[in-house]
């Protein structure tokens, strides 16, 4: 048996499995390789790390994906075998395990041909429109969760299995109130950004993404230029021609990936079969029909092709968390203009003061304007109000903040699982509280919260569960656990950190923040 660098060894035995070795440590669950205990042959066993004593809904979480997958049957959907719970009460979950590789590692090692790619994403809208027809909506589409078997088809053709339906939404997990749902953004569908109503056609623009990708090695919208742009092409931005990166591709292609990623879920192929064999008739293959470039911006870490559906989520910038439902599209667009056209202002005024200052050198040298400011008493009151329990007198002082903000950083608090250190700025306004905490995100390295909560995504309280509160994020900052999040009514925004390794552990954290928040 083996783990990776820096880990404990793991146990020989969980549940009567024995245990192969680790094929990956997530900020929730632990997987392992193991060996059925009644039959001749390998499983994948997910076994939930967090405290048993950490939360019902912490267990209900890990178990939705269990409950989703075990209902669906079928060739391309990666199977659940059994779950239960071991002596010390950590929950677990058996499922198949796909020996192979998956979708992405392919593309990286330059192995996805166009050939390849629509047969993959044949294979893929198989499962969905099966899915589809169950109400079920994946919402987490995209080439790493799809398994490449390495045993082969007849004809050489790959096996593919569809797997990480931890995302997924059924008829029974729609409500306001079963907690934040999220996605990856760089595939996700405009009505998955902006919190409408989802149906299976969500999943055929997150399939169009991925074709995009699988042909060029490209994102079909940018991924590089921060969360704000990546949301606002899916919103606004035309989607883009395969024949702009490769020369062989046909109008045709052109208009059918066209189709899939029209903005309106209405404009769109209804099923996931129609689109993959509308794109299987429009593919024109070069002639040396050669893969496709590896790309050169790799977002994500290559994920181990032997997860068998507990590949662990990546970057930051990768995933979005659903707006609430009761937010309309259009109040989403209305902020991205708004930030844009204040951006432009601000360049234009920069801009004209450089200018006057070059043309009259006998002018008045003007003072710089101060960057930080002393905050009014009123608002360090409200602040105050606003701080969680478990600081001591003296433990909270305020600090230097940028114009309109209120500061207050404080000192260790000595609540079970409380933090070493926190900032808590009272924000003037929507616009700098979305502002400050998109930095907190670029600042930190994201992991899914602790019950696969995803982060950064909506929080409600449980007294009011159809009431959006704000957004949280979990994470590392040079690697001590963080726990971040906004209270929008309030205007806070609550940035807390372990500490070091004497500090509590993430899930530690977490769960202080849920009995603080």
């Amino acid at each position: 048996m083996t783990a990776p660098e820096g880990l404990p060894p793991p146990p020989t035995h969980i549940a009567g499995y024995r245990v192969e070795r680790v094929l990956a440590v997530t900020a929730m669950a632990t997987v392992y390789l193991v060996h059925s205990p009644t039959l001749p042959r390998r499983e994948v066993l997910k076994v939930l790390q967090a405290d048993p004593g950490s939360g019902e809904h912490v267990r209900a979480q890990f178990l939705h994906e269990a409950d989703i997958t075990a209902g669906l049957e079928h060739p391309n959907i990666v199977r659940v075998f059994s779950r239960g719970e071991t002596d010390t009460g950590h929950l677990w979950i058996a499922m198949e395990y796909v020996e192979g590789t998956n979708a992405e590692t392919a593309l990286n090692d330059g192995q996805m041909t166009p050939a390849r790619a629509v047969h993959i994403i044949t294979e893929v809208a198989r499962a969905l429109d099966y899915a589809h027809a169950r109400g079920v909506v994946h919402q987490d589409i995209k080439p790493s969760n799809f398994l490449l078997a390495a045993e082969k088809l007849p004809g050489g053709l790959d096996r593919v299995v569809l797997t990480d339906f931890g995302a997924a939404l059924s008829p029974h997990s729609r409500g306001a109130g079963d907690g934040p749902l999220n996605a990856t953004l760089a595939y996700s569908a405009p009505e998955v950004i902006t919190g409408d109503a989802l149906d299976g056609r969500a999943d055929v623009y997150a399939l169009a993404c991925t074709l995009f990708r699988l042909l060029t090695g490209e994102h079909p919208y940018p991924t590089d230029a921060g969360v704000g742009a990546t949301v606002k092409a899916h919103l606004d931005t035309t989607p883009p021609r395969v024949s702009d990166r490769l020369s062989w591709a046909s109008p045709q292609l052109d208009s059918v990936i066209a189709k899939a990623l029209a903005k309106s879920p209405a404009a769109r192929y209804s099923t996931a079969g129609a689109f993959a064999a509308a794109a299987s008739a429009a593919l024109t293959l070069p002639h040396s029909s050669a893969p496709a470039s590896p790309p050169a911006d790799r977002d994500t870490p290559p994920p181990n092709a032997e997860l068998g559906g507990a590949e662990s989520h990546g970057a930051a910038a990768d995933f979005i968390s659903l707006l609430p439902h009761t937010r309309a599209v259009s109040q989403r667009r209305q902020l991205l203009a708004a930030l844009a056209v204040a951006a432009v202002l601000i360049v234009a005024l920069s801009v004209w003061l450089i200018g006057r200052g070059s043309d009259s050198p006998d002018a008045a040298p003007t003072a710089a304007p101060s960057t930080t400011s002393t905050a009014p008493s009123a608002a360090l009151e409200d602040l105050r109000r606003l701080l969680p329990s478990g600081y001591p007198a003296g433990a909270c002082t305020p600090a230097a903040s940028s114009e309109g903000a209120t500061v207050i950083t404080c000192g260790p608090n000595t609540d079970p699982g409380g933090p070493r250190s926190a900032t808590y700025t009272l924000a003037d306004g929507p616009a700098m509280l979305r502002t400050t905490f998109d930095e907190l995100v670029e600042s930190t390295t994201v992991v899914v919260c602790p019950g696969n909560i995803q982060s950064p995504g909506p929080w409600r309280r449980n007294d009011t569960p159809a009431v959006t509160r704000g957004t949280v994020l979990c994470g590392l900052s040079n690697g001590s656990p963080r726990v971040v999040w906004t209270n929008e009514a309030e205007r806070l925004i609550a940035d807390v950190e372990s500490g070091g390794p004497n500090g509590p552990r993430l899930d530690q954290l977490y769960a202080w923040w849920g009995t603080h928040s």
